[in-house]
């Protein structure tokens, strides 16, 4: 049986930010499992190229090279089917096991389906999470002229903008009263709404799907709660679940994602938890790519011994459509326990959420991305009010 010093299960950025810094450190063995069959590549790329065809090979996080000259056996294609804690084993493939002294969980997470679609019926709509679904979804939209896609957040604001510029017919639905709820503020919600309703993209708000009714022609009748209709294609946009299975099964505490502490240790000593798969103290899970990149270091730095407590730095989100540019950063989930300054000048604005002590908090903007790592340095400093309206107004 083979055994290394340190596993990292998953090549999503977690996981290679894991294997980064564990290459930094040197003198150690280090194996990282790709469940996928490609170099690790850069996800959030996956949704803003599917117009244009994306190849993951394009936004690889390291060459395939990389790995062997920097110390860590890659495998491809590689998933983890059982962990026993115990014994320090992971069993993989066809039952081949092997041990560690330190390992990484960075499974990620997987796409939600609606509770109207059924298990056996999934392979008939589309989800966007890996090159994989890409592809899928990309050969799909070549043929088809009208689409649905479930959901309101950022991963449907950019689905819907591509499949709009390859030319269909595209209508966004969900449950909630604004477009990204999660990051936007309701003006900046609505400057994105109009954006979209001028580029052709039909919005229904507030709306749930009913049923799915398979057609003789293809594709699917689709009843929603005040309108219906008919779609060669629908896409859930509806939200991931982290991949906790492995965990669970071996005994290790997990409740939405796998339980850590502040080191990013799980309940079982030695083992680590990073990226979408992590739930931190109060049940947060963070969901940004920058923030399972930082905590994918952070767990390989204790995983060797480097005691660093998680910070739970803010991150950035970004989001391009219709050359357009939407940025949020910790904008607060309840924005009017803070003081809310807006400025809105041609097609720039700028929200800024300050705190009792009238330091920044959170922001969210709207083209200017120019200075974009400025609102960033004024989150991450707790700028007052009179220094961001000097070096930040429009």
């Amino acid at each position: 049986m083979d055994r290394w010093d340190v596993v990292v299960i998953g090549a999503g950025i977690a996981g290679v930010s894991a294997a980064r810094t564990l290459a930094e450190q040197g003198g150690r063995q280090v194996l990282l499992l790709n469940g996928e069959d490609t170099v690790p590549y850069k996800r959030t790329k996956a949704t803003k190229y599917i117009a244009e065809g994306f190849h993951a090979r394009d936004f690889q996080l390291e060459t395939e090279e990389w790995y062997g000259d920097h110390g860590v056996t890659l495998r491809n294609g590689v998933t983890a089917s059982k962990l026993n804690v115990s014994a320090r084993t992971v069993s993989v493939g066809d039952g081949e096991e092997i041990a560690f002294d330190k390992l990484i969980l960075a499974t990620g997470a997987e796409p939600l389906y609606p509770k109207t679609v059924r298990a056996h019926e999934a392979d008939s709509f589309f989800v966007v999470r890996t090159a994989r679904d890409v592809h899928r979804l990309t050969a799909a939209a070549k043929t088809a002229k009208r689409v649905l896609i479930d959901g309101m957040g950022v991963l449907a604001v950019e689905v819907a903008a591509e499949l709009r510029r390859m030319g269909l017919q595209v209508t966004l639905a969900g449950a909630t009263p604004q477009l990204m709820p999660r990051q936007l503020s309701i003006r900046s919600a609505e400057i994105l709404e109009e954006l979209f309703t001028s580029n052709g993209v039909k919005l229904r708000f507030q709306e749930e799907i009913l049923s799915f009714e398979r057609r003789k022609k293809g594709g699917f009748s689709v009843a929603i709660i005040r309108d219906s209709g008919a779609f060669d294609m629908v896409v859930f946009c509806i939200g991931v679940a982290p991949r906790t299975e492995l965990a669970a099964e071996a005994g290790i505490d997990t409740n939405l994602g796998i339980l850590v502490d502040g080191f990013l240790q799980t309940s079982a000593p030695g083992i680590y938890a990073a990226g979408d798969v992590a739930e931190h103290d109060g049940g947060h899970i963070t969901h940004l790519w920058h923030a399972a990149e930082h905590q994918g270091r952070i767990a390989a730095l204790n995983a060797t011994g480097t005691e660093t407590p998680f910070d739970n730095p803010p991150f950035r989100l970004k989001c391009e459509v219709f050359d357009s540019y939407f940025f949020s950063l910790n904008k607060p989930r309840r924005p009017l326990d803070f003081g809310i300054e807006e400025q809105e000048i041609k097609n720039r604005y700028q929200c800024f959420y300050y705190d009792e002590e009238d330091t920044i908090a959170g922001c969210v903007m709207v083209n200017d991305s120019n200075r974009a790592t400025l609102y960033e340095q004024a989150v991450r400093e707790k700028w007052r009010r009179d220094r961001v309206r000097d070096e930040l107004s429009l």
